[in-house]
């Protein structure tokens, strides 16, 4: 038997942390999970929450380090994903850019967010275009809090 010798293929890792940190809050798990997965395969940071609450729960340990805030805006008999943008803007002391999904894109509110943008999108939004949105959205929450900090 002979050996053979391996190609070494180099493999980059993505920094999750540069790319960006994303929450994502939606009621149905199947959405959910699928949309955490897509995201952290594009080498992003990711936290879900099944609810508002639960999402609201992790405001403190996401303070500072928050990008952009994915949420459903139908969860349940919970609060709606305007409500639980405007919260997390009230706990952090400022607004993230927020993407508000929803089945039904006329009727669903918008937040009131300074000094951030809102994306209402239609579900179920391509991953192609959440992909595409993502680094602008980190980009701008970043260079805002950069000129905060000045």
């Amino acid at each position: 038997m002979s050996a053979q010798l391996a190609s070494v293929v180099p493999i980059t890792l993505l920094d999750a942390a540069a790319r960006g940190l994303v929450l994502h809050v939606d009621d149905d798990d199947a959405v959910r999970r699928s949309t955490t997965l897509l995201m952290r395969s594009a080498g992003y940071e990711t936290r879900e929450a099944a609810t508002a609450e639960q999402a609201l729960a992790q405001a403190e340990s996401l303070r500072g380090r928050l990008d952009v805030l994915i949420v459903d805006y139908h969860l349940g008999n919970s609060l709606t994903g305007t409500e639980v943008a405007e919260e997390f803007a009230r706990l952090l002391g400022h607004a993230v850019p927020t993407v508000i999904l929803t089945g039904d894109p006329a009727n669903a509110e918008v937040p009131w967010l300074a000094d951030a943008p809102v994306l209402v999108a239609r579900k179920p939004l391509s991953p192609e275009t959440l992909l595409a949105a993502l680094p602008s959205l980190v980009s701008f929450r970043r260079d805002v809090a950069a000129a905060v900090r000045r």
